[in-house]
């Protein structure tokens, strides 16, 4: 039997001697054993996501976040062990309870997320037991299904089934809805209910129920897409402000009767599809009627613009042919004019010019003392019309005729 133990760097054990006292060595030492119990401890660690939970003998309980490491001392404590901080995403809170150790009161706190929480000693998390889905049928709700301790307040939804609806002419239906809400007031959601999505499935079901006991089974058809708006949940409304929660849209999935009802449903509609296509085929058959009316009728207004148009072309043409020809013969004219005006202009200084000489003559022969009527009357020796005029009197009148 050896008398000496060795303990190497970080480790720890307990020694017991013969009278039950104990005592710790931390290593690295060699341990003088004969007459002691010799036991190497267990060294406990947590990482940043862990912490560890000691039970000590005098009833105390202490956490320590990590990163953290304890050797597990059998003379002060029961218990040691590492357990998992509670890791909380943005949209994930958790609401702690913690006890006053004064007035021995309890405090009620929500821990929002993102963070990595580490509960005191002192302090305990919320457990929440909802109605969840059936695993076997999603829109069934069972009751304590949903058990979590991270609330979610991110808007969220569920399916819901509604059995045995009785409409005003009794017959049974099941509705078929998808819920869409949403945590807004946490501390108002712990303070009003404990479990809402039964509130939720509670407040659904006589909202639906109410609907339908007005209506017969032809009009709950005819008027089931109402179920799509919020306006026609008033108690789920009402009740979702209640408890904190905000009701964003409710969706009408469709709705389910008895076999023999809905094969009377399916005559029915069979009936009906048939009229309307029966009724469509004849509403697309004048259609097509009305169609070829009108487009003859345009054809037509059409050939006589295109006949309109080419007349006033035709006009246009000849209107502007017989303007250039006007313009053509006035143009000729004004210089037919022009030719005339020269030709007259040049006979004129012609004239002009023999007078202006014949003028320049007889002033010559005046200066020269030639008797100018002697003169002009030789040039003219024969006369056509000679006229003798005789009067008697100063009174007389002459009358000449030729």
């Amino acid at each position: 039997m050896p008398f000496f133990k060795t303990l190497r760097d970080g480790e720890r054990a307990l020694l017991i001697n013969r009278q039950g006292a104990g005592s710790l060595a931390d290593g690295p030492q060699r341990v003088f054993v004969v007459g002691k119990s010799f036991e190497r401890l267990q060294r406990l660690s947590a990482d940043q996501k862990e912490y560890i939970r000691v039970q000590y003998r005098n009833g105390n309980i202490e956490h320590l976040p990590g990163p953290a490491s304890l050797f597990l001392d059998p003379l002060r404590m029961d218990s040691a062990n590492v357990q998992n901080a509670i890791s909380l995403d943005a949209n994930e809170v958790l609401v702690v309870y913690q006890r006053e150790r004064e007035s021995g009161g309890v405090l009620r706190r929500i821990q929002y997320g993102p963070t990595v929480f580490t509960p005191s000693a002192d302090e305990w998390i919320h457990k929440f037991e909802w109605h969840g889905t059936d695993p076997n049928n999603k829109t069934r709700k069972i009751p304590g299904q949903l058990k979590f301790t991270k609330l979610r307040v991110i808007p969220d939804q569920f399916y819901l089934n509604i059995d045995d609806v009785r409409t005003k002419d009794d017959a049974l239906i099941t509705v078929k809805l998808m819920v869409f809400f949403e945590l807004t007031e946490i501390e108002k959601m712990l303070n009003q209910t404990a479990d809402p999505v039964a509130d939720f499935i509670n407040a659904v079901q006589a909202d639906v129920v109410a609907f339908a006991s007005q209506l017969s089974y032809e009009e709950f058809m005819e008027n089931s897409s109402k179920l799509n708006s919020v306006e026609h949940y008033s108690q789920l409304m009402s009740l979702s402000k209640r408890i904190g929660y905000e009701i964003s849209k409710v969706i009408f999935r469709g709705y389910h009767t008895s076999d023999q009802l809905q094969r009377l449903h399916d005559q029915s509609v069979e009936k009906r599809s048939a009229l309307k296509v029966q009724m469509e085929s004849e509403q697309q058959s004048q259609d097509l009627t009305d169609s070829k009316l009108l487009n003859e009728q345009q054809r037509q207004i059409m050939q006589q613009s295109l006949t309109v148009d080419k007349l006033k072309h035709k006009h246009t043409l000849e209107k502007e042919q017989l303007v250039h020809h006007i313009r053509l013969d006035v143009k000729d004219h004004e210089e037919q004019l022009e030719r005339d005006k020269a030709k007259k202009m040049t006979e004129l200084q012609s004239k002009k010019k023999l007078q202006d000489e014949q003028l320049a003559h007889l002033r010559q022969l005046n200066e020269l003392g030639v008797d100018l009527t002697t003169y002009l009357v030789s040039q003219h020796p024969k006369p056509d019309n000679v006229l003798r005029v005789i009067t008697k009197g100063s009174g007389s009148t002459v009358h000449i005729h030729p």
